[in-house]
């Protein structure tokens, strides 16, 4: 205040003249020179030959504890903050019926419009990949608009940061408030799902205002700030370089939202990274979340499918991207008022105007790159299935006889529900939950196994006696698979009941002999009808039903014994619980046998008329 000249005015940090970063009204931004040491020293003003009084100015040496905190638990909120939101996204607007995937999947734009959405509720292109490689499966979208819709999600995830920039960090902990309050008041799912949109928003909101502290303290390090005065969009050999790096933080953080909020603290906080230095950054979108949605890719031909074409898109995505990135710059600053690289020192983000202009940039570069790829769509994912088709040697060698390849397939599906006995075995005798996720997987594969039969092999059945009894085999065979699913089920309760009712400090008890003893019997006699079935059906021999009617008279027998046996006088009351859970453990063995019985029939029918046609 009352200088000659304002832009004349210096600082000196003792006696060293530092640098005049910028000069404002009626204030300067100087910076303290690297090499002085830590501790106190004398701050003047001048102007020509008049000198302020000096002020104590005291400097520490960096204390990287504090910001490592802030940095962990601020990109933790940030992190948990967007899971937050998108649950209250998905529980708000909810998912109409999934044959509006199909239907809306008519037209690309819609299709594109539609991922968007996906990935607006879901705020992760891992979770989005997931639900529409879940549609691929199940024929209800088409591999080419389903990747069209996920185009759109990697576009619809960047929504929370975006979102997020228009509330003031500041507020972040009264929003965190306003929305634990709502949540504990609300009596609807919607009045909760609208409370999760309001919290998941405040605790971004406040992860950023925790995590900038902390990240300004390590862009101070010369070494750092160097690198990143160097990261520059300079030439094509950066731009590649920047685009990469983007790819594989997207990759990494499973979607574009948190590494938007990363490249714009970067760029403001240091105020080294212009423009087209972020843009290129978040050129990387369309490779990276193409890579981490590998993640949920399912192991069928059409999920491979899906997943390869996602690879093929995202990296096309990621190149047209990385290429334009001067154009969308272009275009965001002939849109957006104000200047991106004017640096204001006396804000707490040296860049106000990058947060819009990057936004509106890194929009139309994703429009403009998704309706450049639409028309390569269809021809990329028709000379996938090509080439699929002619990977698929031993379904070739099927080429004319479809109920050899659905009889082979749901072959496939009984040795995956064989292999999940042994497992499941353990999983109730020793409670090893390694075990039980090991019979999950096995179920998962056959599941997966099933749905391929049922929405392929079976459809293209002919309609003869054997074509019409193998058909009925396989939907048959989805029941047992739900009575396999539920024996995994009871057979986990049953161990938390038994670690529940255990003692605190105590190993966990074994079962009752009695019931121990009848659990075996149950799994043996349903492990050797699925062994039997199994041989039978690759061997193509006859299957001997009075044997699989027998296993399942004494499954039944069992079930009954283990029932009466709770009217028993001397059965203690405190071990009820325990044996109620064991009953339902036998309850779904003895429902998995019905099944296996019931499929036995048809496929005895089945490999009857497979004989008797082969001696005409």
């Amino acid at each position: 205040t009352g200088a000659n000249d304002e832009a004349k005015v210096h600082a000196f940090a003792g006696k060293v003249d530092m640098e005049v970063v910028a000069h404002g009204h009626g204030a300067l931004v100087a910076r303290v020179p690297s090499n002085l040491p830590p501790g106190r020293i004398k701050l003047r003003l001048v102007d020509g030959a008049d000198r302020s009084k000096p002020y104590a100015l005291t400097l520490r040496a960096p204390n990287f504890q504090k910001p490592f905190r802030n940095l962990l638990g601020g990109f933790a909120l940030l992190i948990f903050g967007i899971g937050v939101l998108a649950r209250g996204a998905r529980e708000a607007a909810g998912f109409a019926s999934a044959h509006t995937f199909a239907l809306l999947s008519r037209r690309a734009l819609s299709t594109l419009g539609l991922g968007g959405v996906l990935g607006a509720l879901a705020q992760s292109t891992t979770a989005s990949a997931g639900v529409l490689a879940g549609l691929v499966a199940s024929n209800l979208l088409a591999v080419g608009p389903a990747a069209v819709a996920f185009l759109g999600a990697q576009f619809g995830a960047t929504a929370a940061p975006l979102a997020t920039g228009l509330i003031d960090s500041r507020d972040g902990l009264v929003i965190v408030a306003l929305g634990v309050f709502w949540l504990n008041v609300a009596q609807s799912r919607r009045s909760s799902a609208f409370a999760r949109l309001l919290l998941g928003a405040g605790l971004m909101a406040f992860g950023l205002q925790t995590f900038r502290p902390g990240f300004e303290l390590l862009v101070q390090d010369p070494t750092l700030l160097s690198f990143l005065a160097k990261l520059k969009a300079h030439g094509f050999a950066n731009i590649a370089v920047c685009a990469g790096l983007g790819a594989l933080l997207v990759a990494v953080l499973q979607g574009p939202a948190p590494v938007a909020v990363l490249v714009l603290l970067v760029a403001q906080t240091t105020a080294e990274w212009d423009l087209t230095t972020a843009l290129s950054m978040l050129a990387g979108t369309g490779l990276g979340a193409s890579v981490g949605a590998l993640i949920t890719a399912p192991t069928s031909r059409r999920g491979r499918e899906f997943a390869k074409l996602n690879l093929l898109l995202g990296g096309a995505s990621t190149v047209l991207a990385a290429l334009s990135v001067g154009l969308w710059s272009h275009l965001a600053d002939l849109i957006v008022p104000g200047v991106p690289h004017v640096v204001d020192w006396a804000r707490r983000a040296p860049l106000p105007n990058l947060a819009s202009h990057l936004g509106v940039a890194f929009t139309l570069s994703q429009i403009g790159v998704a309706c450049a790829l639409l028309p390569a769509v269809g021809p990329l994912a028709r000379w996938l299935e090509r080439r699929s088709a002619d990977a698929a040697e031993p379904p070739l060698a099927r080429v004319g006889d479809p109920v050899g390849v659905a009889r082979a397939e749901l072959l496939d599906v009984l040795r995956q529900q064989d292999k999940s006995l042994p497992p499941l075995r353990e999983l109730v005798q020793n409670g090893s939950r390694v075990a039980g996720r090991r019979a999950e997987n096995c179920l998962s594969e056959a599941h997966s196994g099933l749905e391929t039969l049922l929405a392929g092999p079976v459809l293209a059945l002919p309609d003869t006696p054997e074509g019409r009894l193998i058909g009925r085999a396989a939907f048959t065979s989805m029941q047992l698979q739900r009575s396999f699913e539920g024996l995994h089920r009871q057979a986990e309760r049953l161990v938390d009941s038994r670690i529940a009712t255990s003692a605190s400090g105590e190993d966990v008890l074994p079962l009752p002999r009695s019931d121990d003893a009848t659990l075996a019997e149950m799994h043996g006699l349903l492990a050797d009808g699925v062994r039997a079935l199994i041989s039978a059906l690759d061997e193509r021999e006859h299957i001997d039903l009075e044997a699989v009617r027998g296993r399942e008279i004494e499954m039944n027998g069992l079930e009954a014994s283990a029932r009466n046996s709770l009217r028993e006088a001397d059965r203690p009351f405190s071990g009820m619980g325990s044996h109620l859970r064991v009953l339902e453990l036998v309850d779904a063995y003895e429902s998995s046998g019905n099944q296996l019985y019931r499929l036995a029939e048809a496929l005895a029918d089945s490999v009857e008329s497979s004989v008797a046609r082969r001696v005409v």
